[in-house]
């Protein structure tokens, strides 16, 4: 990615930094949809739940991109291998981009480091219009799937497979 931004594979010193991007991302997408007490959790458990991710990928890999200058993380994606048994062979398992870079193609290309053009899947919040469109126009299509994670507030997500 050309631009004030490049994107690499995450590694395990980027755990604190993910872990922030990822509650900052979270409260910037879902605001108080979401309880405090999520927040609360994935502020404190996350460090740790990234660190052991990253310090034993197995089946995934994270990208992230980075602010050229500053070497402050501006969004991530994680895809992994699912297995014989799933909708599809790659599952989109995350991918955020910080406010400040919405609309400068960091979404995309994290996309493309992620899954590039494989047969995927992924779920997305259903309130979250913005991220459906977006996957809309690279290729997914809402299968009809929906579930509901108490875990994280109460959000209802949506399938979306190409």
């Amino acid at each position: 990615m050309a631009g004030p931004l490049h994107i690499r594979a995450a590694h395990p010193g980027d755990a604190d930094a993910l872990a922030a991007a990822h509650v900052r991302a979270w409260r910037e997408t879902y605001a108080d949809e979401v309880p405090t007490r999520v927040y609360d959790r994935m502020e404190e458990e996350g460090p740790t739940r990234w660190r052991a991710r990253l310090d034993d990928p197995r089946d995934s890999i994270t990208w992230v991109g980075v602010e050229r200058e500053t070497g402050a993380l501006a969004g991530f994606a994680t895809a992994r291998a699912t297995g014989a048994d799933a909708v599809r062979p790659l599952f989109l398992a995350s991918l955020y981009v910080l406010r400040h870079w919405h609309g400068q193609g960091l979404g995309r290309a994290l996309l493309e480091h992620a899954v590039g053009d494989a047969p995927a899947f992924l779920w997305v919040a259903e309130g979250n219009e913005r991220a459906q469109r977006f996957y809309e126009r690279n290729g997914f299509a809402l299968d009809g799937e929906r579930q509901v994670d108490p875990r994280w507030g109460g959000i209802a997500d949506l399938r979306m497979v190409r």
